[in-house]
Parts: C-alpha cells; sequence; structure tokens
C-alpha cells in the first residue's frame, strides 16, 4: 500500500492506493499520527485506489476516526469502490463514517 498526501483547501487529502491490509493499516496510523501531531486536523481519505481492505484497515480507519474526533478535527471518505464499499455496508461501517463520492463533495459537505 502507498500514501501520499497534499493540501487542498483546509483539508489534507490523503491519497491511498493498493491492499490495505496490515502492513498498510500500520503506515497509514505512522502518517496521521505525524500530521495530527503538527496540527493537521482536517482529512479526507481518498481511497479510490484501494482495491481491497480487510479487518486491519476496516480498524485503524475506526482507530483514526476516533483520534481525529478527540482533536476536534474531521474525517471523510472519498472513492470507494464498489466491493471496498460493500465491505463498509457489510460491516455497518458505513453508518459511522462520513463517505463522499469525491473530495470536492467531501469539501461542500463542511
Amino acid at each position: 500500500m502507498a500514501v501520499t498526501h497534499h493540501q487542498d483547501g483546509d483539508f489534507t487529502v490523503l491519497s491511498i492506493n493498493g491492499r490495505f491490509d496490515a502492513l498498510g493499516a500500520r503506515e497509514l496510523k505512522n502518517v496521521v499520527s505525524l500530521l495530527l501531531d503538527g496540527k493537521i486536523k482536517r482529512f479526507i481519505f481518498d481511497m479510490a485506489g484501494v482495491n481491497f481492505i480487510d479487518s486491519s484497515g476496516l480498524g485503524t480507519l475506526v482507530g483514526i476516526l476516533r483520534r481525529v474526533d478527540k482533536e476536534g478535527g474531521l474525517f471523510r471518505i472519498t472513492g470507494l469502490i464498489q466491493n471496498v464499499l460493500f465491505t463498509f455496508k457489510m460491516t455497518h461501517l458505513d453508518r459511522i463514517f462520513d463517505i463522499y463520492e469525491t473530495a470536492a463533495a467531501a469539501m461542500a459537505a463542511v
């Protein structure tokens, strides 16, 4: 899994690509932790490049959401492909996360 990030207005957009499993989860946690330590609190996770997510990936996202909420930030997910969105729906995590089709839609919802 690869994680890159850039600033888009008030949001930091993290682009996630590849398999989101235990190895990728650790990398993502480290990146987000560094950003939060740097006082960045508004995130969009662009997951259009994620072709697979397992329980480690889902658990990591829940943990990140809790930390971002605790810090008073915003956390949005965008670009879920069909099979990854299906996983969110099957686990009812689509009810917990703010999920949008595009980053523009996520930013406009603020």
